[in-house]
């Protein structure tokens, strides 16, 4: 009876830690991808979308885009995404040092070229894309290499604990078991 009570919590071993490496292979995202959203002879600007959307990636889409328009692009939020989780990052400069918006003449592509005396410093700004009243239009205008971030809903990380904690509490119930019925 006992070798049968120790091959079952092997087995059953076995299948949950599959079942956990399933998850998580299934749930790697492809690599980063490039796209371009612009018209012939547009002006259009470099940004990243990264988080739970649909299609992460490098974007290079006209300067008229704005952040809805972007996070549209990119398909929207996963089922794990939340779009009141938003998060522009954006390199400015410091008050010492100069910047000027070039064209490339190759591209028609806005850049930022800065001086080499010019202190680089990162702004974050947390909008609430589901609070649309709230917001501003220039809220919602992209600068060029601005980094979209959409981050997940408390959900999806409450669900992604107890994907963990259910698994361990069998394991854990199963050692217990085999313990208990070697003793007896």
């Amino acid at each position: 009876m006992k070798i049968f009570l120790r091959i079952g919590c092997a087995g059953l071993l076995l299948s949950c830690l599959t079942a956990a490496h399933a998850q998580t292979a299934t749930s790697e995202k492809p690599t980063s991808t490039n796209y371009y959203f612009a018209r012939p002879n547009e002006i259009t600007i470099i940004v990243k979308v990264v988080g739970f959307v649909q299609k992460p990636g490098r974007y290079e889409i006209s300067s008229s885009i704005d952040l809805l328009d972007l996070i549209a692009l990119a398909g929207g939020p996963t089922a794990d995404g939340s779009l009141s989780k938003v998060k522009i990052t954006r390199i400015i400069k410091d008050a010492k040092g100069t910047a000027r918006q070039d064209l490339q003449s190759d591209q028609k592509t806005r850049s930022v070229f800065l001086t080499e005396r010019t202190k680089l410093l990162c702004q974050q700004f947390d909008l609430d894309l589901e609070d649309l009243p709230t917001l501003q239009p220039e809220d919602l205008q992209l600068m060029p290499g601005d980094i979209i971030s959409v981050d997940r809903t408390a959900w999806s990380t409450v669900k992604d604990v107890f994907g963990v904690i259910v698994p361990a509490a069998v394991i854990t119930t199963a050692v217990a078991e085999v313990i208990w019925a070697t003793k007896r």
